[in-house]
């Protein structure tokens, strides 16, 4: 990481040492060398610095980043430098001979000269140099609604991401027809407790919107603060910016945006930047990807009116309450059948008793308490099962009463309570 972030140092100063307005490849490529020198490689500095005089001049321009410049620099996480210089080298200096065949059209491998080419092959040999995600087989609309809304729980959720949905589907027919479609953004608002489903539905809104056709690959990029904040002055921007363009096709996921507002107009704060550079983004790109932000009611209408910008590219809020008794119950049950651990009937009966009792609200009111139960539980069984010194696979698959917490053995203390280790 800390590679990284020195060469993203010594690209922006590149970049702005001639007077581009975007980092490049070559930016990067240049970085690399004066870093790690140029040690088994043809291409020397000097051819570098060549190219990079090819680049317009932009005077005072504000700095972007390319998606295949922001692309080889996470690259620098998981591979050898050396191999990254190379592989920038070797794809911009030595581009592999097009393979024509069948019906192709010739005109469509014919890179040429131009920049537009080059930055083709670059990405090229960045798609074939690291491990991708697979992409996602064709779904239907109405597989990935079913999923949506067999998920347990989230009603009031549920029934807004549906009529958000079929305001989409309604315009595509609309413009299928040749009619205007009615103005509704991709970005959303998810508010609610933490553990309620909001990165769950994130990716399901993600695919929804590729099923639809309104984004390429429908893949979700999972972020926070630290992902977009940097410690530089002109950096956060382009942090963000790379996150961005790894969001491209996909949907950008903030979780606990509001912190992004809570370090606004400080000494050492940035997220006005990263704040601006978002917004910028979610305007100019409205079409190739989609924002989603989450967090607490009160922290994430804060953060929405902490710029002009969000309130007009944000319209959509869709609220995830807490799940109740019963929720939490089956949440529990799914859990204990995924992990092949019975759940008799004395028992679930024990754990309704239990979550009763304690009527857990607020980030104990969610989907992690269930979970932090089931561990608890586990964790009592296992110890009453080895207390006469063996331990057998049929004494670890059920669970019994006995295993149930009990209640008055937990320990409130507001938000950050967890569940009390002693046994029952």
């Amino acid at each position: 990481m800390k590679l990284r972030g020195e060469i993203e140092q010594i690209s922006i100063e590149v970049c702005k040492r001639h007077s581009h307005a975007e980092i490049t490849e070559l930016h990067v490529l240049r970085a690399l060398q004066s870093k790690v020198g140029t040690s088994g490689t043809d291409i020397s500095t000097k051819i570098i610095d060549k190219e990079l005089d090819k680049i317009p001049v932009v005077r005072n321009a504000k700095i972007s980043i390319s998606v295949g410049a922001s692309k080889y620099l996470e690259l620098l996480d998981i591979e050898d430098p050396l191999k990254i210089r190379d592989d920038i080298a070797n794809s911009y200096f030595n581009p592999p001979e097009p393979n024509i065949s069948g019906d192709q059209d010739p005109k469509e491998f014919d890179s040429g000269d131009s920049d537009f080419g080059k930055g083709q092959i670059i990405e090229d040999a960045y798609k074939s140099s690291t491990k991708k995600v697979p992409i996602r087989k064709s779904e239907s609309l109405e597989s990935v609604l079913e999923e949506l809304n067999s998920l347990i729980g989230l009603k009031k959720a549920k029934e807004q991401v549906n009529s958000f949905i079929a305001v989409h589907k309604a315009n595509k027919i609309r413009m299928s027809q040749n009619l205007p479609p009615i103005a509704i953004g991709l970005h959303l608002v998810f508010t609610g407790s933490p553990g309620t489903g909001k990165t769950t539905v994130a990716r399901l809104i993600g695919r929804l919107y590729k099923a639809i056709g309104l984004l390429d690959s429908g893949e979700l990029i999972e972020v926070d603060r630290s992902d977009l904040i940097a410690g530089f002055v002109g950096q956060t921007a382009l942090k963000t910016q790379m996150k961005i363009a790894e969001a491209e096709g996909g949907v950008l996921f903030i979780d606990e945006a509001y912190s992004l507002s809570s370090d606004t107009g400080s000494e050492h704060g940035f997220g006005d930047e990263a704040i601006s550079t978002l917004v910028k983004a979610m305007e100019d790109k409205r079409d190739k990807f989609a924002v989603i932000v989450a967090g607490y009611s009160e922290d994430m209408d804060t953060f929405i009116k902490s710029n002009r910008g969000l309130k007009s590219r944000f319209q959509t809020f869709i609220e995830f309450e807490d799940y109740n008794v019963d929720e939490l119950v089956e949440i529990f049950k799914a859990i204990a059948k995924n992990s092949q651990v019975a759940l008799p009937t004395d028992v679930e009966n024990a754990i309704r008793e239990y979550v009763v009792k304690l009527k857990p609200s607020g980030e104990d009111g969610n989907g992690r308490f269930a979970r932090n139960l089931f561990e608890k539980m586990f964790q009592n069984l296992t110890t009453r099962a080895m207390s006469d010194g063996t331990l057998n696979s049929e004494q670890i698959t059920t669970f019994a009463v006995l295993d149930v917490p009990d209640p008055s053995s937990r320990t409130d203390k507001g938000k950050d309570s967890k569940i009390s280790f002693g046994f029952s």
